[in-house]
């Protein structure tokens, strides 16, 4: 039996799902609202504003933990499972698509950057053991997921197939065995 989201968890789910698959700007109070079915006034009860709301999904990030990682090939493992398991286009969310949704955005965008640098960049330094590479592998996968998603690239194979694991694993494994700068 699974137990009803609270009114504060269902504006959570949609401001994700909004914020995330359309960018901050792109998204009012009162969308988020419509979307779960409550009073617009709910949000400034909850988060107090519209940016209170948008650094809540934020909080929501999964963080990369340096201690699950005893070898950089369990990361790039877990990072070519996430990918291939990552909800593909549509209104669904995923971390990738709001970092290049919102990092750029004047309101949000130095926000992004250092919830990208907290949660992903510095633990991938401590695993990488370079802050080069582990930049050269982030971009990989922002790269890959860009060329898939973005600009749907001929040569990337089917999201989900066995080749597209491989091409996605190729990227991250060569960002890695570049020399470091």
């Amino acid at each position: 039996m699974t137990k009803k989201a609270t009114t504060k968890e269902t504006l959570l789910i949609h401001a994700c799902r909004l914020f995330w698959s359309r960018g901050y700007s792109n998204v009012s109070v009162r969308d988020i609202a419509g979307a779960a079915g409550v009073d617009v006034a709910l949000i400034a009860r909850y988060f107090g504003s519209k940016l209170g709301l948008f650094e809540a999904t934020l909080d929501t990030l999964e963080k990369i933990d340096p201690a699950e990682f005893p070898t950089v090939d369990a990361l790039i493992n877990m990072v070519v499972g996430m990918y291939a398991n990552a909800p593909k286009g549509g209104i669904e969310a995923s971390p990738i698509s709001m970092i290049l949704l919102n990092a750029n955005d004047r309101e949000v965008g130095k926000l992004v950057a250092e919830r990208q640098y907290e949660c992903w960049q510095r633990p991938l330094e401590k695993i990488i053991g370079s802050k080069s590479r582990a930049a050269l592998f982030f971009a990989a996968l922002m790269g890959f997921s860009v060329a898939q998603k973005t600009l749907d690239m001929d040569g990337i194979a089917k999201p989900g197939s066995e080749e597209h694991r491989a091409q996605f694993r190729h990227m991250l494994t060569t960002a890695l065995e570049s020399p470091a700068f």
